[in-house]
């Protein structure tokens, strides 16, 4: 999806950047106690991380862009989330919360996605399909993905400053 480094989810791409974006990674871990002895610590695995964050939607048409975040938000099933520098996710969309009123051509509004381990988010985050408007360069940054890892995995792309003809399929990991 051509987001021009901007935040996207589903077919809903955010005018501007959230302010604030907050990637939390977390794992779960058991303690037991045994009675006369240290106790046991184990590792269980990692949680889904949990992307929250804020920001604003300014100028005459802030209401009517939140009212199409909220469609977003109100259809079901996850979709894909992707964030200014970092690779996609699957995500769901938990919550999202308007912040005071609409004052003066300006929406304050709050979110939070949670990961979703669906089967399908493997091959969705291991290729993209190219729109004919990014090089491997580009690829490169919107995906988090070093240089070096894409021209070695796409070797029939020789020049990773070229643009990739549409509909080619780039591979991400």
């Amino acid at each position: 999806m051509n987001t021009n480094g901007h935040m996207s989810y589903k077919n809903f791409i955010f005018p501007v950047n959230p302010s604030v974006i907050r990637i939390v990674h977390s794992r779960t871990v058991s303690q037991q106690k045994i009675p006369f002895a240290q106790s046991k610590v184990s590792d269980l695995g990692e949680k889904a991380r949990i992307i929250s964050g804020e920001g604003e939607f300014f100028g005459p048409g802030c209401l009517d862009t939140f009212t199409r975040l909220q469609i977003v938000f109100h259809s079901q099933g996850g979709g894909m989330l992707y964030l200014p520098s970092q690779k996609p996710v699957f995500a769901l969309f938990e919550s999202l919360e308007l912040i005071g009123e609409d004052v003066g051509n300006i929406i304050k509004y709050s979110f939070r996605f949670v990961e979703s381990f669906d089967k399908q988010t493997d091959e969705l985050v291991t290729r993209c399909i190219a729109d004919g408007n990014h090089s491997l360069w580009d690829y490169s940054y919107l995906y988090g993905i070093d240089i070096e890892t894409l021209v070695r995995i796409n070797k029939d792309i020789y020049r990773p400053d070229m643009l990739i003809s549409h509909g080619k399929k780039v591979f991400l990991a």
